[in-house]
């Protein structure tokens, strides 16, 4: 039994977003389809004192262009964020345990926008306790749209259960999936509430990186996925 779980890659995404990837035994990043400006490959809400607001990462569109191929505009955006970071956050439980590997983040060499995602997803997942192995779609053979591309990336792994988002099953037929010997998963998820530095309403606090949780509760946040 194989469980697959595929997301667009996002940076420094919220927790729903590695909740799913810790229920698959492989976590599929969908790096080969069309960048939407209007996405989160290249921005992530943290908190600081005014509130939540948007850290963005500015980039060149060439409008039509697969999310791999997208590039920065300049490396100007480093040093803005880690300066953002150690503003909103220097003062919370956790800085001192998130802050030496977000400091080696911001130096690292990302090539394009996609590696400056893939690359906080991966240290995320260190920091929650997330083990489930990586794959890139552009590493894999299967192609289509939407569902026939979901579909194909789950045969070519040999998935037997295919866990989605509520709004991808929206447009995936579960007979057409069965057919392959493929069970499609919805995934539910709410993030638990923590202790934060800034209290933030509701409404801004929905699809907040998990890197508030990170900051906030340091070397406890492995245990973060696993509360009720």
């Amino acid at each position: 039994m194989t469980r697959v779980a595929i997301h667009q890659p996002e940076y420094f995404p919220w927790p729903g977003f590695l909740d799913k990837a810790k229920r698959a035994d492989l976590f599929v990043l969908l790096d080969t389809v069309q960048f939407d400006r209007s996405s989160l490959q290249h921005r992530t809400k943290v908190v600081g004192a005014q509130g939540a607001h948007w850290l963005t990462i500015p980039f060149i569109h060439r409008f039509p262009q697969r999310i791999d191929e997208v590039e920065f505009v300049d490396d100007r955006w480093r040093a803005k964020h880690w300066k953002s970071l150690t503003t909103n956050y220097a003062r919370t439980p956790g800085w001192g345990v998130a802050a030496g590997p977000l400091e080696r983040f911001f130096g690292g060499d990302f090539g394009r926008l996609v590696g400056a995602a893939v690359a906080s997803v991966e240290l995320l997942f260190a920091a929650f306790g997330v083990s489930t192995p990586v794959v890139r779609a552009s590493a894999l053979a299967a192609s289509g749209d939407k569902e026939a591309l979901v579909l194909a990336i789950c045969r070519e792994l040999g998935a037997t259960t295919y866990i989605s988002g509520p709004t991808g099953a929206t447009y995936l037929d579960a007979a057409t999936f069965a057919d392959q010997g493929v069970t499609i998963e919805v995934q539910r998820y709410e993030p638990p509430s923590y202790p934060r530095l800034n209290p933030v309403a509701a409404p801004d606090a929905r699809g907040l990186s998990a890197l508030d949780a990170w900051v906030h509760l340091g070397e406890g946040a492995p245990g973060y996925l696993q509360a009720p």
